[in-house]
């Protein structure tokens, strides 16, 4: 891949400035294609990359630092024949990348004061551009490692589960759930899948009241109402659909009376609960009541850019939802699963953006991405957080373990 940025906007480097950055950065590509076949000189590489961010971390902002820092964990995995998702060419642009922001002779020095790095920056920038699902994978790759572990003690249990629960979210009352069976089916080999159905397709302070009490209610009477033990149920809730399991979960362990709807189980506790996109406030104290109903760790996969939690939860609630932060109170029988991040968010701005100077303001890409993002996308589409991206990485996450999914 050639640097070449003439079909980019201008932006705080001027035009001659641009023309030098490119062809340094040619010549730094040829080094690096050098390199790229060199194991102790690509480590030798990855030191110095290492030192430069120890030294200019506080300089940056902090997209540019974090998509640094991701290079070089990239560059490092692959070193280590951990991470195979590269071919030659990308891994000669990564370091390229790498040795021109560590050299001290670029464009514009590194020490001369408020500008030093405004060359590196945009070097960076387009970098992360030309690459950026070349670097989405790879942060994939990590998360699906990250979540890997923390389910690590779920495997020897999913051929025991009998029965798998789906509990869908706001605005789902005609949708289907056969996308999210057929995700989930292989890691369930012998289960049988059911789907509560809630009238959702209300406004949402409406359905955000039922789920804080009818909702909970029912779904206890719809769990209950099986011949198979809850022992060997599982549970998925996506959106408001994983605050009615949180509710109907918390409430059997405050009111004890109501669990004379599960005296006829063997036990009053669910075998597994997986939270997706919840719709419900991080620091909820009936989170920590509801897993004290699960046999296993309730485990909450969020994701903090999850469109609709991000605007329109935060809108209407004005509260940190735990689908899209995680948990944020102390909670015993817990784990959290990060399915993407905001560096992510970056990446799937900066391969969309034009104007690649957003990178060195982050805060301007807050004030671009609004309600215009929303609109531009579809407002349906903006809306649904989609349950099946969401079962997909956890499918993923489970399939990364050898022989855990057929």
């Amino acid at each position: 891949m050639d640097a070449n940025f003439s079909e980019e906007p201008s932006s705080d480097l001027s035009g001659e400035l641009r023309a030098r950055a490119e062809s340094l950065l040619e010549t730094k590509r040829a080094e690096a294609e050098a390199i790229a076949n060199d194991r102790d000189a690509l480590s030798t590489a990855l030191d110095s990359v290492k030192n430069w961010m120890e030294r200019f971390a506080t300089k940056l902002s902090l997209n540019s630092i974090e998509s640094l820092t991701t290079i070089f964990r990239l560059l490092k995995a692959t070193w280590r024949g951990e991470y195979q998702g590269l071919d030659k060419s990308a891994i000669a642009t990564l370091v390229a990348a790498a040795l021109y922001c560590v050299s001290p002779a670029d464009v514009i020095p590194d020490v001369v004061p408020g500008l030093g790095l405004l060359d590196d920056a945009f070097v960076l920038a387009w970098t992360i551009k030309s690459l950026s699902t070349e670097l989405q994978s790879f942060r994939t790759w990590e998360r699906l490692g990250a979540a890997k572990s923390a389910l690590a003690s779920y495997l020897p249990k999913f051929r025991e589960i009998k029965r798998v629960t789906l509990c869908q979210g706001w605005l789902t009352e005609s949708e289907s759930c056969d996308e999210i069976v057929e995700t989930l089916a292989p890691v369930f080999p012998n289960a049988q899948f059911e789907s509560f159905r809630w009238h959702s397709n209300i406004p949402w302070d409406e359905a955000r009241d039922f789920a804080d009490g009818p909702g909970a209610d029912e779904f206890g009477e719809f769990l209950t109402d099986s011949s198979v033990d809850l022992a060997n149920t599982a549970i998925f809730g996506h959106s408001l659909g994983a605050r009615i399991t949180v509710r109907a979960l918390a409430k059997l362990t405050r009111e004890p009376e109501k669990k004379t709807l599960w005296s006829r189980k063997t036990t009053n506790r669910v075998a597994q609960t997986f939270l997706m996109g919840a719709a419900i406030n991080a620091d909820d104290p009936d989170i920590a009541l509801a897993c004290t109903c699960s046999l296993t760790p309730v485990c909450n996969f969020f994701s903090r850019i999850d469109r609709a939690l991000g605007y329109f939860y935060r809108l209407a609630e004005r509260r940190a939802p735990l689908g899209l932060t995680g948990l944020e109170i102390s909670c015993d029988n817990y784990v959290d699963c990060m399915v993407s991040g905001h560096e992510e968010f970056f990446l799937d701005v900066a391969s969309n953006m034009s104007d690649l100077v957003t990178f060195l303001h982050p805060k301007s890409v807050a004030s671009k991405i609004s309600a215009v993002d929303a609109l531009s996308h579809g407002f349906s589409d903006y809306l649904k957080h989609q349950f099946a991206l969401y079962a997909t990485f956890f499918r993923d996450s489970i399939a990364a373990n050898s022989g855990a999914v057929n």
